[in-house]
């Protein structure tokens, strides 16, 4: 169920102090005389040279001995999990490529990440440059991936022209990746409050959040799904259902699933229907097909109309504005002839032909000549018809109740009514004016 909005969505964002208590070089050690500043880790130590600040520093880590463990690095974050993040040095005007180093100083996940963070529950989030957009994905301690977005599906976002990659002054391991829209700062990971990530937590499956007006979803494993760009979800599922839900992008559909929040089917598609007997109809080019809950093809794109399946496994179809019937299979079931053809319901559908309605069974026999001139569809196991100006209740074996006049014969007596009471009133209206003349007359005799 949708949370209206992350109220207490806490962006970790460059310009706040941070986590780590740098000390400052002292006589215990002398070797420590050397360095500007250091971190100690139970034995072993991250020390930093600033020549410049904010321009030129390095990076190592050293043992309880002074001896280096690791070249010289851009930067080294403080340890989680049994790893920090560095930053490594990188020739002309970009910044160096991050990774992560163990306690003893070997590289454990390569520097080829923009941007990451510290290891949180034996897992990370990292940023890298994908064709022209970044993209984010999730790894483990040892390196392995956990969860790609497939940020190719948000061609629109999240692109390397409009990002500005930012880093406090001297630690290039406090860093990340902005996108700006107006006033809004805009990121591809999230960081939450622990009030919401309890929630996120003890959601049943996935939790939609809000920032902006865009949706982002994230799994009760604190892993984000889908990035903050969606521009509509259906959690009432007014569009969904049978294992997936509807999300848009910018003017096309998709589905994800609201299990994982994968996205399953891709934005393709300019309308939906709501899912029956496990397919669903999508638009796509104009014309409407089917796809089942994988996003494979079931029936190809063809018709101009198209209904939701029935129990009777059929569903109204339209092409050139003639109207049958098919099946699941795709498989034409009620010739596409007539003029309209409704749903069936009770195993009945109504069918329009020359002007005139009737009543069809599955087989595709009339139950009713299209004799009426006005016809509801069997919504019950009677519905209402007209003809000749009178009313009929119709059963599904086609027998006839008179119930009245016809809806539009009752509004032409209406307005025959109220015709004859306006010329009414305008004669005795008439009658009175004549006899106030006629007293008037007699007076001036």
């Amino acid at each position: 169920m949708l949370r209206s909005a992350v109220r207490n969505l806490a962006i970790i964002v460059l310009f706040v102090s941070c986590n780590a208590t740098w000390g400052q070089p002292g006589s215990s050690k002398p070797w420590l005389q050397q360095y500007t500043e250091y971190h100690e880790y139970n034995g072993i130590y991250v020390v930093k040279k600033v020549a410049i600040p904010c321009k030129s520093y390095e990076a190592f880590l050293v043992d309880a001995n002074g001896k280096k463990l690791t070249p010289a690095y851009r930067d080294i974050g403080e340890f989680s999990g049994g790893l920090a993040e560095f930053a490594s040095f990188q020739s002309g005007q970009n910044q160096g490529r991050h990774g992560f180093i163990n306690r003893k100083g070997e590289v454990v996940i390569p520097a080829k990440y923009i941007a990451t963070d510290k290891f949180r529950d034996g897992k990370t989030w990292v940023i890298y440059t994908v064709g022209k957009q970044f993209g984010l994905s999730y790894l483990d301690s040892t390196g392995k991936l956990l969860y790609e977005i497939p940020i190719k599906y948000y061609k629109n976002d999240f692109l390397i022209s409009k990002a500005a990659v930012e880093y406090l002054c001297n630690q290039d391991t406090r860093e990340d990746v902005i996108w700006w829209r107006g006033r809004d700062m805009f990121l591809l990971n999230w960081n939450f409050s622990k009030f919401d990530e309890d929630r996120i937590n003890k959601s049943k499956n996935i939790y939609h959040f809000n920032f902006q007006g865009k949706y982002g979803i994230i799994d009760k494993n604190m892993i984000l799904r889908v990035p903050v760009a969606l521009d509509d979800i259906d959690p009432t599922y007014k569009f969904s259902g049978q294992g997936l839900e509807r999300v848009r992008y910018g003017d096309k559909y998709g589905y994800v699933s609201p299990f994982t929040g994968d996205l399953v089917v891709p934005f393709e598609y300019t309308d939906t229907r709501k899912p029956t007997a496990g397919l669903f109809w999508v638009k796509k080019n104009g014309k409407w097909g089917c796809i089942d809950k994988t996003g494979k093809v079931k029936i190809d794109f063809l018709y101009d109309e198209a209904t939701g399946f029935t129990g009777e496994d059929r569903s109204a179809v339209a092409i050139n504005g003639k109207f049958g019937h098919i099946d699941k299979s795709g498989k034409i079931r009620t010739p596409l002839k007539y003029d309209f053809a409704s749903y069936y319901n009770h195993g009945i559908s109504m069918v329009r032909l020359d002007g005139k309605y009737g009543y069809i069974d599955t087989t595709g026999k009339f139950i009713t000549e299209p004799i009426y001139d006005d016809a509801l569809p069997f919504d019950r196991t009677t519905t209402t018809v007209e003809r000749s100006w009178l009313r009929y209740q119709l059963s599904m074996k086609g027998k006839e109740s008179f119930v009245g006049f016809s809806y539009k014969l009752n509004a032409v007596f209406i307005i025959l009514g109220v015709m004859l009471f306006i010329w009414i009133n305008g004669l005795l209206f008439k009658r009175v004016q004549a006899a106030r003349a006629r007293k008037t007359a007699a007076k001036k005799k």
